[in-house]
């Protein structure tokens, strides 16, 4: 169903009953944003039963009005800044957004790939050329597999290409990782959740990863028999991971679902710190935020979140909120949004 609004700044709830619609309300704004869901990997997924194709179209107001538009139309996806289409890049820079859905939990007690995920939405979001830094390197790697696949002949010249990309990546993830640990110490001190001592380290696979290309090369050729023998790439920052560890522990391993969910909405936070340091404050997604938190620590997360430009968090429990300064209340029903 259509929907038209004009949203202001501060902090918008969003209540409803399960199914109403809350969450593809803000799929739809995270869509306009990245050009993708936090739903499904595949975008045609977004269209409506017995539709082919959509579109979203919105207006953000920073230091200037800019029109987005993100269309998906004959199996293509079509993106336009102010009517014209543009490269990804200049696209995700107008608005800045983060988010948190159920899925997120994958960053704490996932595989490492969520993990790599998160830090290369903060290298995107923390250097202009963070999104050709990780496509170079992606596009190397790809090569590079497809020869092992192969006759695994002229390995030396794409471990060098590789050596190359991987140091620019590193250092872009290893810098992201070093900021991001100070903002969390600051969101953790201010919301004062009480969770114990959190720990984020960011674990490359290459022993020499911040020694430069030479010293990558040079591992990565000491793996090369291993990897012909296995036709993949065994060495690289697509292994590499982000440890959290709380009280010296894995979250996964200690951590009960509110603690999860509690420390996944700070690290978000502090996401989102990190962002702001470098550019626009962003846009703050947060889906059914306050299931699986108690009440105390949803009022410690509170501290953070109400300050913040604008913030859409969404709930199917409104007594939860009472006693909390919402700007904007709204009701979710049958694809429709009402101003409460």
């Amino acid at each position: 169903m259509p929907l038209d609004l004009a949203l202001e700044k501060g902090v918008h709830l969003i209540v409803g009953d399960n199914g109403a619609g809350k969450t593809s309300f803000l799929e739809s704004v995270y869509l306009l944003a990245t050009t993708k869901s936090f739903r499904t990997s595949r975008i045609s997924d977004c269209c409506s039963h017995g539709s082919k194709n959509f579109q979203v179209v919105g207006e953000a107001s920073t230091e200037k009005r800019t029109r987005l538009r993100i269309e998906w139309k004959e199996g293509e996806r079509i993106r336009s800044v102010n009517g014209r289409v543009s490269g990804l890049g200049e696209y995700l820079s107008v608005l800045p957004i983060v988010s948190w859905s159920s899925g997120d939990t994958d960053v704490l007690v996932g595989p490492p790939d969520a993990r790599r995920r998160f830090i290369d939405r903060g290298v995107v979001g923390l250097s202009s050329g963070g999104i050709g830094t990780i496509s170079t390197y992606r596009k190397t790697l790809l090569e590079k597999r497809r020869l092992l696949q192969s006759n695994g002949r002229g390995l030396e010249v794409w471990n060098e290409m590789l050596s190359l990309s991987a140091h620019n990546l590193i250092e872009l993830r290893a810098k992201y990782v070093e900021r991001l640990k100070t903002s969390l110490k600051a969101v953790l001190k201010a919301s004062d959740l009480g969770l114990g001592d959190l720990q984020v380290s960011y674990k490359t696979s290459l022993k020499s990863g911040r020694e430069g290309p030479s010293a990558i090369m040079k591992e990565l050729m000491g793996a090369s028999k291993r990897e012909r023998v296995m036709q993949l790439p065994l060495l690289g920052p697509h292994r590499d991971d982000l440890s959290i560890r709380l009280s010296g522990f894995a979250v996964r391993q200690v951590a009960s679902a509110g603690e999860r969910k509690a420390l996944g909405i700070a690290l978000l936070l502090a996401h989102a710190a990190v962002l702001s340091e470098v550019g626009s404050e962003p846009v703050y997604l947060l889906d059914d935020a306050d299931t699986e938190l108690d009440v105390s620590r949803l009022r410690s997360l509170w501290r953070v979140i109400s300050h913040r430009q604008q913030v859409f968090i969404t709930s199917n429990r409104p007594l939860v909120w009472e006693g909390l300064e919402i700007d904007h209340f709204w009701t979710c029903g049958d694809g429709q949004l009402n101003a409460a």
